[in-house]
């Protein structure tokens, strides 16, 4: 059997390494109410860092959330259900999310493509290239979680073993 633990691994730890960028987001906004609001010196760059960085939790903290298994379900209605139809709808949800994240993947591609042949700018006060790094994170975040989808669709098709350092289903 086909053992894929390295993607359960490098979810979870890209998952654990971001998070962070929560508590830095919640620092920059702190700072920037103190300089506006005690000092009278609003900053420029303090509302693009907090999108940007906000936007790399999330695009990156759904391979994490699906490595955990902890999306959201509805499992009283779930459990209701015998086990050989839970397995057809966890299969089938599978399935779908590969195909929207296989959309996702290709249409980021050509947006992330796009912004980095013009390197292009936020247009703010600050202008970084915050679409060029937001717009690529979307695509290596969504390859992150294909990936994991994937290693999960093995994993109910029995291609593949799920390891001793899973996190247990909820």
């Amino acid at each position: 059997m086909l053992d894929l633990r390295v993607v359960d691994r490098l979810n979870r730890r890209i998952g654990e390494v971001v998070s962070y960028v929560f508590l830095v987001s919640v620092a920059i906004m702190a700072y920037e109410v103190a300089a506006r609001y005690l000092f009278g010196a609003p900053t420029i760059w303090a509302h693009e860092s907090t999108i940007t960085l906000t936007a790399l939790g999330f695009l990156f903290g759904g391979a994490y959330t699906l490595q955990r298994r902890e999306h959201i379900q509805i499992t009283a209605l779930y459990r209701l259900f015998p086990r050989r139809v839970r397995w057809v709808a966890d299969v089938v949800a599978h399935l779908v999310m590969l195909f929207y994240v296989g959309v996702l993947i290709y249409a980021g591609w050509i947006v992330a493509a796009k912004a980095w042949a013009s390197m292009e700018t936020s247009a703010s006060a600050w202008n970084q290239p915050t679409p060029v790094v937001i717009k690529t994170a979307l695509v290596v975040g969504s390859l992150l979680l294909a990936l994991q989808g994937l290693v999960h669709l093995l994993q109910l098709l029995g291609l593949a073993r799920r390891g001793d350092d899973d996190t247990e289903a909820r």
